[in-house]
């Protein structure tokens, strides 16, 4: 079959990659008014699947700033119960409900159950919105890159094509074609002893309002788990398995699962269909060394990959992308590259310590007293004290931060929580309301107005656009949110997360901070 070359218009960015990591970031770049084009290797869009069905609240907060939170929380379930037994004798049931409150700093909690395919749609939806498809069917081949760019060849049947970017950013997951060419090592491990088998299914005879967990002396929680996934009408089932010594691992199969089933459970009354979708896992734990290689960067999977306990995959990717694209843009916008060089400083040491923490998790539950670790991290969720929220995460001592003064509790690097309060006028707002989008927002608290001089649109020598608001905080939310002694101005990033902390809205300051990321003159 004969190969045709042709060459297609360029544009800002290459997303490769069409899973939640790439599309939050083409989402993140749309928005900021930044031409992107997005291509997918699979033919299809996936429309089934267990993987990557925990949202965490954090995740939920960059969902609340893309515009797509309310369509996820619809799709999603937060309210399940979790049960623990070994064979047939019930251990435990825990209802992490408590944990799940929103408050006001905290507006989304818990971890909501959704499966991967369903968060996808909603984010191409959005970007649909914004005039961007995904190419798929599309598979990356090359690339060559330069000062100006990178000039990739990629192949659809058989037609291939290259295409002009000025970055490209690989979002293609931990077998990532990019990372390869890329040339940058992936360091770790593979678990070969353990797998997992995962399906999707009809499951009749368990209650829907629980996730039903058996625990295994020798397996942990991995004996079985079985999760209802409502937006689906089916339930995630799990188990993990050893090598047979006489056919290796076990075939997913709608028999393999009832027959582990009734090994392990025996729960009368309950039955396994066969399943819609299907799949064996092992647990992989691998980073890179480095996110960055000149204009070619890597952002989830295809940057760190670690043991699904504790759900953290997808929203540290999610959370990638989205301290990835207001940086890009900036860039684009004539920002000094060495920004792009705080995605790596920033996002590195997140990634590095999800993997520590992860293992640490997997370990435990996988172990004899697995369903006892279950069991506490979701009474540690119950109690609001869980880690695994991606709120505690945050950039102190940062590249991009400057606190001027201790006026406030909430330092520079800190994510910048959510508070009920009121404008100038007294129109009542969310803190959430006035970050939301591609703009820096420099809040103003107390008698000390947003100062004159500065832009409030894109203008020159502005990273983007920005928004002043002078809040009026009667309740106190804000004030006890960000540790407030008297008047205050925060600068928030286009991420969520504190620029500068000051007692007063000093130009210079300011003009100073915001020069860091802002257009060389």
């Amino acid at each position: 079959m004969r190969t045709t070359h042709r060459t297609t218009a360029h544009t800002d960015v290459l997303v490769v990659g069409a899973g939640p990591v790439g599309l939050a970031l083409a989402l993140g770049l749309a928005r900021a008014g930044v031409d992107c084009r997005v291509i997918e290797r699979e033919p299809r869009f996936r429309d089934r699947g267990v993987r990557g069905k925990g949202v965490n609240p954090r995740t939920l907060e960059v969902f609340d700033d893309l515009g797509v939170v309310d369509a996820i929380l619809d799709r999603g379930r937060l309210d399940l119960k979790v049960r623990t037994y070994e064979g047939s004798r019930f251990l435990r049931e825990v209802d992490p409900a408590p944990g799940m409150r929103s408050t006001p700093d905290r507006p989304y909690a818990g971890m909501l159950l959704l499966g991967q395919h369903h968060t996808e749609a909603v984010l191409r939806d959005r970007l649909a919105g914004h005039g961007v498809t995904v190419g798929t069917d599309t598979e990356l081949v090359s690339y060559a890159q330069d000062a100006e760019g990178v000039l990739a060849t990629v192949r659809r049947g058989d037609r291939a094509e290259q295409l002009g970017a000025r970055f490209l950013v690989g979002c293609d997951g931990g077998r990532s074609t990019v990372r390869k060419l890329a040339g940058i090592p992936f360091l770790g491990e593979t678990w070969e002893e353990e797998r997992f088998l995962m399906a999707s299914m009809e499951v009749d005879g368990l209650d829907t309002d629980a996730m039903h967990i058996w625990n295994d002396p020798r397996l942990g929680v991995g004996a079985l788990a079985m999760v209802p996934m409502r937006a689906d009408g089916n339930w995630a089932v799990h188990a993990s398995v050893g090598l047979d010594a006489e056919s290796g691992i076990p075939a997913p199969t709608g028999d393999t699962f009832r027959r582990l089933f009734a090994e392990r459970a025996g729960l009368p009354g309950v039955t396994l269909h066969e399943p819609v979708w299907s799949t064996v896992w092992r647990p992989t734990v691998r980073m890179v060394e480095r996110y960055r290689d000149g204009r070619v960067l890597l952002a989830g999977d295809a940057a760190h990959c670690h043991s699904a306990a504790g759900g953290q995959g997808m929203n540290t990717g999610i959370q990638d992308a989205h301290n990835l694209s207001w940086k890009l843009a900036a860039v684009l916008r004539g920002a000094p590259d060495a920004l792009l060089d705080s995605y790596q400083s920033e996002r590195l040491p997140v990634a590095r310590a999800v993997l520590a923490a992860t293992s640490a998790r997997h370990r435990a539950l996988f172990g004899a007293d697995g369903a006892r670790a279950l069991t506490d991290q979701f009474v540690d969720l119950a109690a609001g004290g869980s880690d695994f929220t991606g709120l505690s995460v945050g950039y102190r001592g940062g590249p991009l931060g400057r606190d001027l003064d201790d006026t406030t509790g909430i330092r520079a690097g800190d994510r910048a929580p959510d508070a009920p309060c009121t404008t100038a006028d007294g129109t009542p707002t969310r803190l959430f309301d006035l970050f939301r989008g591609p703009h820096f927002t420099l809040l103003t608290f107390g008698g000390h107005p947003a100062p004159d001089g500065l832009p409030t649109g894109a203008a020159p020598r502005t990273p983007a656009p920005l928004r002043r608001a002078a809040v009026l905080d009667p309740d106190g939310h804000a004030a006890r949110a960000y540790g407030l002694r008297g008047d205050a101005v925060v600068l928030v990033r286009p991420d969520g997360y504190v620029a500068l902390t000051g007692a007063t809205a000093d130009p210079g300051a300011l003009a100073e901070q915001l020069g860091g990321y802002a257009p060389v003159a």
